[in-house]
C-alpha cells in the first residue's frame, strides 16, 4: 500500500513539474474574439491591476502588477487567453522565426496561479512597442474591426501604444494605457477618451512598414508570416492625409454626432488627466533624484524624463485651442456661457496665433472659474489656464535631472545639475501650428 501510495506521489510529480502555463481547451474563432472584445469592455478598468478584491468578493490575482505600455497591450490578451483556456502565442523577440506561448515549461512545480504571474513577468521581460507590430497588423477603419480588444501603436520614433477599451458611440476611443515604470510606480492604468495627435503616432512613416496606426491580434498560424498576408490586412489608415485622419476615422466609426458641448467637456476631461497624470509622472522623477548620485545614466532617465508625456498634453490642448476657435467663429452657438467663460480663461486671446497668445497671456490664479483644480505640489495649485501658460512658455521642463521648481516651471531651466549632465530627447513647444 505504502508502495503504491509513493508510486502515484511520483507520478503526480512527474506530470505537475512538466506542465504547461496552462492548458489549452478552447481554440480561436470569430466567437471567441467577440467574446474578447465584450471582456475588454466590460472587464478592462484602469484599476484592473491595482485593485486587491475582484467584483465577487475574491483576491485579485494580477494585483500588483505594473506595466508599460507594451505590457498593458499584451496583458489584455494574455489574461483573457488564461481565464478561457486559449492559446496565448506570440513571436520570440529574441529569435526570429521561433514563437513563445503558454506552452513553455520555464514555470514547472510552480501552482497554476503562480505560472500564469510569472509567465505575465516573463513577457514583461520580452515584450516592447517594437515586438507589438510583430504580434499584430493593421486593419481597416471600421466598428468591425477597429473595437474593445483592438489597439493603437505609433511608429518607433515615439514607441507608445493604447489598448481599445471600447468605441464610444460618438466615434472616439476609450483607451486604456500606461507609460514607463519607475521605482514607485503604482499599478493603476490610465484612460482618456479622444484621439492621440495622428501626426505624432504615425511620426516619421504614414506607410503600413512603420507598424503604426490601429491594429488586431495575428492569428497564431500568421506569425512570422508578411504583414500582408493576414487575413483583414489593410491600408487604409494610410491612405488618410494626417491634416484629415481623425476626421476621417471618426466619421467611419461614429453611430452618433456628439454636441458642442459635450465636445468641449470631453476634451476639457481629457486634458485635465493629462496634468493629473504628469503630477505623478514627476513625483516619480522627483524621487528618483533624491537617490541618485551625478547624472543619471540613459535608462533612468529614459524612465523619469517626460518628452512625449509634455508633447501629448500640448497636443490635447492644441487640439481643445483649435475646436473652441472653430466654434468661435462660428458664435459658439451650442456653448453654454459658462463654459465659455472658463475657456477664455484658458485661451484669453483665441482669436490671435499661439504665438501671440502665448506672449501676451500673464500668470492666471486659481478661482472660481478655474478648470482642473490640482495639486501639483505639496500646498502648491495651479489650473488648465496656468498649466497652459507656462507650457506654452517652455517653462515646463520634461529633464528629471531638474529639481521640482524647474518640471513646474517656477524657474526656467535648465537647472545647474542638468546643464552639467548629458540629456536626451528635451522637448520644446511647436506654436507655429494655426
Amino acid at each position: 500500500m505504502q508502495r503504491l501510495i509513493l508510486l502515484l506521489v511520483v507520478l503526480l510529480s512527474f506530470n505537475f513539474a512538466h506542465a504547461a502555463v496552462w492548458t489549452d481547451v478552447n481554440s480561436w474563432s470569430p466567437a471567441w474574439e467577440d467574446r474578447f472584445s465584450e471582456w475588454v469592455q466590460n472587464n478592462w478598468q484602469i484599476d484592473f491591476f491595482a485593485r486587491k478584491k475582484l467584483p465577487n468578493g475574491q483576491s485579485n490575482p494580477y494585483y500588483g502588477l505594473r506595466t508599460d505600455c507594451a505590457d498593458t497591450v499584451y496583458s489584455m490578451r494574455l489574461i483573457f487567453a488564461y481565464e478561457n483556456k486559449l492559446p496565448f502565442v506570440i513571436q520570440d523577440p529574441t529569435a526570429y522565426g521561433k514563437t513563445i506561448s503558454n506552452q513553455m515549461k520555464r514555470f514547472d512545480r510552480l501552482n497554476e496561479e503562480t505560472r500564469v504571474k510569472n509567465f505575465l513577468l516573463y513577457i514583461y521581460d520580452m515584450v516592447s512597442t517594437k515586438s507589438v507590430a510583430n504580434d499584430t497588423f493593421p486593419i481597416a477603419i471600421s466598428r468591425n474591426t477597429v473595437r474593445a480588444g483592438s489597439l493603437i501603436l505609433t511608429t518607433a520614433v515615439n514607441h507608445h501604444s493604447w489598448t481599445i477599451k471600447e468605441m464610444l458611440p460618438i466615434g472616439v476611443p476609450h483607451l486604456v494605457y500606461n507609460s514607463t515604470v519607475g521605482r514607485t510606480s503604482g499599478s493603476m492604468l490610465q484612460e482618456r477618451q479622444s484621439w492621440p495627435n495622428p501626426e505624432w503616432v504615425f511620426e516619421g512613416d504614414q506607410t503600413a512598414a512603420g507598424g503604426a496606426g490601429f491594429r488586431y491580434w495575428r492569428p497564431a498560424e500568421y506569425l512570422n508570416q508578411p504583414v500582408w498576408k493576414v487575413p483583414g490586412y489593410s491600408e487604409e489608415q494610410y491612405k488618410v492625409p494626417l491634416k484629415r485622419w481623425v476626421k476621417y476615422a471618426q466619421s467611419r466609426l461614429a453611430l452618433r454626432n456628439e454636441t458642442d458641448e459635450q465636445m468641449m467637456t470631453r476634451l476639457l476631461k481629457v486634458t485635465c488627466q493629462g496634468l493629473q497624470g504628469r503630477v505623478h509622472a514627476v513625483n516619480d522623477g522627483l524621487r528618483a533624484l533624491k537617490s541618485t548620485r551625478g547624472c543619471m545614466k540613459y535608462a533612468d532617465y529614459d524612465t523619469y524624463s517626460t518628452p512625449s508625456r509634455d508633447q501629448r498634453v500640448f497636443d490635447d490642448y492644441v487640439t481643445l485651442r483649435k475646436t473652441y476657435r472653430d466654434m468661435v467663429a462660428n458664435n459658439a452657438a451650442d456653448l453654454s456661457l459658462d463654459l465659455r467663460v472658463r475657456l477664455n480663461k484658458i485661451f484669453p486671446y483665441i482669436e490671435e496665433s499661439m504665438v501671440s497668445e502665448t506672449r501676451k497671456m500673464a500668470p492666471v490664479s486659481v478661482d472660481g472659474l478655474s478648470v482642473c483644480t490640482t495639486e501639483y505640489l505639496p500646498g502648491q495649485y495651479m489650473d488648465l489656464a496656468e498649466f497652459k501658460r507656462r507650457l506654452f512658455a517652455g517653462m515646463i521642463s520634461n529633464n528629471p535631472m531638474d529639481d521640482a521648481q524647474y518640471r513646474w516651471g517656477h524657474l526656467r531651466g535648465p537647472s545647474q545639475r542638468a546643464r552639467s549632465c548629458q540629456s536626451w530627447d528635451v522637448w520644446v513647444p511647436n506654436l507655429k501650428q494655426d
